[in-house]
């Protein structure tokens, strides 16, 4: 189920026509007014009159965390996937993808086991910046700055504990970002809240 708010009265919105019942994981409104929803089962487009569908970007027990809509031909998204078996507490490997609006390709990130957790655009919309969970060091979050050609590695400042940043957001009228998370992973009961500027 979806809702839309206007001037202070929330509406119903019809969903996208999907043949999953995996609800989806986040929303995002394009520069252009288009609404964006996704989820690991859906991908869906509503430009303030109909849904258009996108091919699912599917995956093995995968989860998507972050999609940033460049255009409707140039969708970027993030998030990870457990693959097939393994032991358990076997990590995620991190995904990122990108779309043309017909289907999907993978595109190859600075280190490869984690999570992708959240991607942010810069004042045109464009890719920017990306915060991440790397299995190999936790302790520092793992960033990724678009270069214009490609993903390069920013890390965090150093913690005495695990660190993983849930979400980025870009600060208005300036180059500066913000994320947040927690000093471990959950359920540990020790977790804090995490701020990084």
């Amino acid at each position: 189920m979806l809702l839309h708010g206007h001037r202070g009265k929330w509406t119903w919105l019809e969903a996208p026509p999907a043949t999953t019942t995996i609800p989806p994981y986040g929303i995002h409104r394009a520069p252009c007014g288009d609404v964006w929803v996704y989820g690991s089962e859906l991908v869906a487009r509503w430009d303030g009159a109909a849904w258009t569908v996108l091919p699912a970007p599917g995956g093995i027990r995968a989860g998507f965390t972050g999609l940033l809509p460049v255009a409707r031909d140039d969708i970027w998204m993030t998030g990870y996937d457990y693959g097939v078996g393994g032991p358990p507490g076997k990590p995620p490997g991190v995904r990122l993808l990108h779309g043309d609006g017909t289907g999907w390709e993978y595109v190859t990130a600075p280190f490869g086991v984690g999570v992708l957790t959240g991607i942010v655009g810069d004042a045109q919309g464009r890719p920017d910046r990306i915060s991440g969970w790397d299995f190999w060091d936790q302790t520092r979050a793992h960033y990724l700055r678009w270069d214009g050609t490609a993903w390069v590695s920013e890390r965090g400042p150093v913690a005495t504990t695990p660190v993983v940043m849930n979400a980025l957001a870009t600060v208005p009228g300036s180059d500066g970002y913000w994320a947040v998370g927690t000093t471990s992973p959950p359920p540990s009961p020790t977790a804090q809240p995490r701020i990084e500027r």
